[in-house]
């Protein structure tokens, strides 16, 4: 009697230890659409057992575990005596993809180990795709965001591109709202083209189920919310981290069709717009108009009128990001923008601290951008940073005019830093700026000479005794004196009496106005690069 109590116990000890090797993850256990060898199947997954259309029950002998989102399944067929390989991929929590052997028949002697059924797996065949039939809408903000005008083509209706001004994307997000279902979806408007024929006129609205990358591919998973048959209700999306600009749409419930975003049974090439129009109450100060540099954003271009700020750069070749800001209120050196970001649906609320422009420069602050349309929320001082991090961002003319340099002559300069100024002529081939000339000595030189005292020349390897063509070179005929101003005198040194009357007698007027000069730092730095200075 003891002998058959310790069999039972070993018997079922070993039965619990198969069950929890093959126990089905709680994500896959589901029942699921796909598209297999061209028509529809169903299959479901329970905690042991996987049934589908067309073989039946499968139940699960072995599995193995990548990463908690790859798992690799060794499912026996019964009926057939043999093994099938099955490893199912993750995607979202409403869709799987998955690569699978053929039933495999084992030898007497081997065990079903994913080592020896999945021998015939191999990671770059077929990829099915399986839908949720029961999916849980997921946020769309990461699948598309958005209002975008779309030119598409089909390459199995129509030959061409169909461009309709009234083709539209639209992926909004509406912040707040007690219906989280409307943050779920987006809707495409199709346009139908004059004289193509297979082009076609339609709204469709999509639920979102989920994204996932490959590499640098973007794909994303949707269900037709208004389709009541399977096969027509699932789409697979494809887009490019590279160039977002142009979007693959399978025309099947199957997403191993989009390849590549230009091979795609269809693509659309999309263009962001405006998602609203806001009307300015407010004017810039009139000097602030025309083009401009960021130093916030060097890839920047900035384009200033009367009630806009326009800020476009370039993150990638064949790409673009713009933001518009428009004048909503101002008070003192305070102004209320409303920034719109033309690939967004939301606007938000921004404040800048200008300082009155200055030569070439305007100097401004910006707060925190924040979604209440209250000035004295938007522009409080606690907005902008403080103590350490207070500082100005500066606008730089993009077509500045030069001014009076505050320093003339020639002066020896040393450099200090990790990235020292090079002298180089631009369109050179070579190292040095001048490979065929002989040099006994070279220095560095800054000179301000010219007559109206608005150019400075930099080079780090000055020639004492030549110049670039070979020419001698007299530094000692004092052709260029040096020149400051204290705020009270002028000040002229040189070893030539003679060039301090020349120089007063050709700045007299200079002199006698040197007070109604503004000269800055700031300005002195613009100079340098208005006049081409390269900095490597």
């Amino acid at each position: 009697m003891a002998k058959v109590i310790h069999s039972i116990i070993l018997f079922s000890s070993i039965f619990v230890l198969c069950k929890s090797e093959c126990q089905i993850p709680k994500v896959i256990q589901n029942s699921w659409f796909s598209w297999e060898n061209g028509r529809q199947t169903m299959t479901e997954f329970n905690a042991e057992v996987m049934r589908r259309t067309g073989l039946g029950e499968l139940r699960c002998i072995n599995i193995q575990e990548e990463n908690k989102i790859n798992f690799t399944l060794v499912l026996r067929h019964d009926r057939e005596n043999c093994y099938y390989c099955s490893k199912l991929m993750v995607r979202t929590v409403n869709v799987l993809e998955k690569i699978e052997s053929v039933c495999v028949t084992l030898q007497p002697n081997e065990l079903p180990t994913v080592e020896n059924v999945c021998r015939s797996l191999y990671k770059h065949q077929h990829i099915i795709t399986l839908f949720s039939e029961n999916p849980v809408p997921v946020n769309c903000r990461s699948s598309v965001e958005g209002v975008f005008h779309f030119a598409y083509q089909n390459r199995f209706r129509f030959t061409g591109e169909c461009n309709h001004p009234d083709a539209h994307i639209r992926s909004c997000q509406q912040a707040g709202s007690q219906f989280l279902i409307t943050n779920q979806k987006f809707n495409i408007t199709y346009r139908k083209c004059e004289g193509m024929s297979g082009t076609f006129e339609a709204f469709v609205e999509y639920s979102c189920l989920g994204d996932w990358f490959v590499d640098k591919n973007h794909f994303f998973a949707v269900a037709n919310t208004k389709e009541s048959r399977k096969e027509e209700k699932y789409r697979c999306f494809l887009k490019n981290r590279d160039d977002d600009l142009f979007i693959g749409v399978s025309i099947t419930a199957e997403c191993n069709t989009l390849k590549t975003v230009e091979k795609s049974p269809e693509r659309m090439r999309v263009t962001p717009v405006k998602a609203e129009v806001v009307e300015p109450g407010c004017r810039l100060p009139q000097n602030f108009s025309g083009e401009w540099i960021n130093t916030a954003n060097l890839d920047a271009e900035v384009r200033i009128n009367e009630t806009h700020i326009e800020e476009k750069w370039f993150p990638d070749e064949g790409r673009y990001r713009r933001t518009i800001y428009i004048c909503r209120e101002t008070r003192d050196s305070r102004y209320m923008m409303a920034r719109l970001t033309v690939d967004g649906c939301q606007k938000d609320y921004i404040c800048f601290d200008f300082v009155p422009r200055h030569h070439n420069i305007i100097r401004y602050r910006k707060g925190i951008a924040v979604i209440k349309d209250d000035f004295h929320t938007v522009c409080s001082w606690k907005q902008f940073n403080k103590q350490k991090a207070w500082k100005y961002d500066l606008f730089l003319s993009k077509n500045p005019v030069p001014v009076r340099c505050p320093v003339a002559g020639k002066f020896n300069f040393t450099q200090r830093g990790d990235i020292p100024f090079e002298t180089r002529i631009l369109g050179g081939v070579t190292l040095s700026p001048r490979p065929n000339t002989y040099c006994k000595e070279n220095i560095s030189d800054f000179s301000a000479c010219d007559t109206d005292q608005k150019e400075i020349l930099v080079d780090e390897t000055y020639c004492l005794s030549v110049d670039h063509l070979g020419r001698p070179v007299d530094i000692y005929s004092d052709q260029c004196p040096m020149h400051f101003d204290d705020g009270e005198n002028p000040w002229v040194v040189s070893e030539n009496y003679i060039k301090i009357f020349d120089f007063f007698r050709d700045n007299s007027k200079a002199v006698s106005t040197r007070n109604q000069i503004q000269l800055t730092i700031a300005s002195f730095i613009l100079l340098l690069v208005a006049n081409r200075v390269i900095y490597s």
